[in-house]
């Protein structure tokens, strides 16, 4: 595909601009440290999750950073786990939800510049809502997977160079996933247990080959410098009309000091592709005498379904807009298409330091700083290149509250849009 390609020349050249002069921006942006940067910190968290669309339940979640590798000189890993209790939603709607997630983050292997990050989750009775595709698709018509057991088994390795100047990584991903079926646009609930390759037992292997340059001040809370981030994902289709695709990721940021280390206004612009590789399968239905008879136009009907699912099967998806990254006032996973443009800004206000020690039975560490961010975003999804990929942006804007620590960030983000709201409650920055 032209545009992939593109992408990844651009990116090529970057690397090779970055890595030629390296003294140069190592210079410019030189890492800065803080006293606090490798204290051991952690965090047990009792709180009622929903997520619309798969149910509501209570989780128990625990935050443990910089635990010591004692074999590896200054060698520390993050962990992050818990589990959860609830209810389901959908065709699960008042029937018992259990999930648990485990996940280790940066394992050193040899060496801090060489890690392993593996992860388990796993859920009952889950649900999730797909929209149709499309910047003006209708909110109201969504399709929801149905999966009575689903559980992903992730690891990614990463080399890092330049004290995590320039990271490369691969990533993969295996679900073991017991379907249900599905909840089409129009309400109708279709099977999926005897379908080959959807049933019970069946699996789902994606893959991400990837690589970052952060040429910033400080990884975790940069405050100057830029950030370049290329993706390459390789995804099976989730249903049998759905194609399987390649996915391309651009993401471009840069972070400008206005105050120095007070006010940072940070600037992102995001770009994604897509690349069928196989089809989806697409059956065509046959009216009988009877329907026929009862609905004359039941083959007009399915004819057009028909013809619709056969045109969505031989398309990707780029990433979609909405959630807890970009366009943070729409729900996750609003807009999709084959490609992706997207921008944002925000303006970061940091208090001043407070470094509050604190050590209580669940929870141990450093509260560093305080921070308030404004932000304005900017996206549109399209089926080509065109006219269309640079014009039709939805927006969404709102404010954020962040909490620095010794060792993470933590924010709650309140976004708004055309259609409503949205609150984001999630570690780490969105760019």
């Amino acid at each position: 595909m032209f545009s992939s390609k593109i992408i990844r020349k651009s990116i090529f050249v970057i690397l090779l601009i970055n890595i030629s002069t390296f003294e140069l921006f190592a210079i410019v942006f030189e890492r800065r440290k803080s006293f606090n940067d490798d204290i051991f910190e952690y965090y047990f968290l009792l709180a009622p999750i929903e997520r619309p669309g798969t149910g509501r339940f209570l989780s128990l979640g625990a935050f443990i950073n910089n635990i010591e590798v004692p074999w590896i000189d200054e060698g520390r890993f993050n962990f992050i786990g818990g589990f959860g209790k609830g209810r389901g939603e959908n065709e699960f709607e008042g029937e018992d939800m259990d999930a648990y997630g485990l996940s280790i983050i940066d394992f050193p292997i040899f060496s801090n510049d060489f890690t392993f990050s593996p992860a388990r989750l796993a859920s009952t009775r889950f649900s999730y809502t797909v929209y149709e595709r499309g910047i003006n698709a209708d909110p109201d018509r969504k399709l929801t997977i149905l999966l009575d057991k689903v559980a992903s088994n992730l690891g990614e390795f990463s080399y890092y160079f330049y004290d995590r100047q320039i990271e490369l990584y691969y990533t993969f991903f295996n679900a073991e996933l017991d379907f249900y079926g599905y909840k089409d646009y129009n309400g109708n609930v279709v099977s999926l247990k005897g379908v080959e390759g959807f049933g019970k037992g069946s699996t789902k292997f994606t893959e991400r080959w990837g690589m970052l340059i952060d040429d910033t001040d400080f990884r975790r809370d940069p405050r100057i410098g830029y950030l370049v981030k290329f993706d390459r994902w390789q995804w099976p289709s989730r249903l049998p009309k759905e194609s399987s695709w390649f996915q391309y990721d651009l993401e471009t940021t840069g972070y400008i000091p206005i105050i120095n280390q007070k006010l940072i206004m940070v600037l992102t612009q995001y770009f994604s592709t897509s690349k069928v590789i196989t089809s989806g399968k697409v059956e065509k239905y046959n009216c009988t005498d009877q329907q026929l008879l009862l609905y004359p136009k039941c083959q007009e009907i399915m004819d057009e379904r028909y013809m619709n699912d056969l045109d969505e099967s031989n398309k990707g998806r780029a990433t979609s807009l909405g959630g807890y990254e970009r366009l943070r006032g729409y729900p996750e996973g609003r807009f999709f298409d084959e490609h992706t443009n997207f921008r944002g800004i925000e303006l970061r206000y940091y208090f001043n330091q407070i470094n509050v020690d604190f050590d209580l039975f669940f929870s141990r560490g450093v509260l560093a700083e305080f921070q308030l961010a404004g932000f304005y975003e900017q996206g549109t999804v399209s089926p080509d290149l065109g006219g269309k990929f640079w014009k039709n942006f939805k927006d969404s804007y709102g404010l954020g509250l962040r909490l620095i620590t010794g060792s993470a960030v933590g924010r709650l983000d309140f976004g708004f849009s055309e259609e409503g709201k949205a609150i984001t409650a999630y570690y780490d920055y969105p760019y």
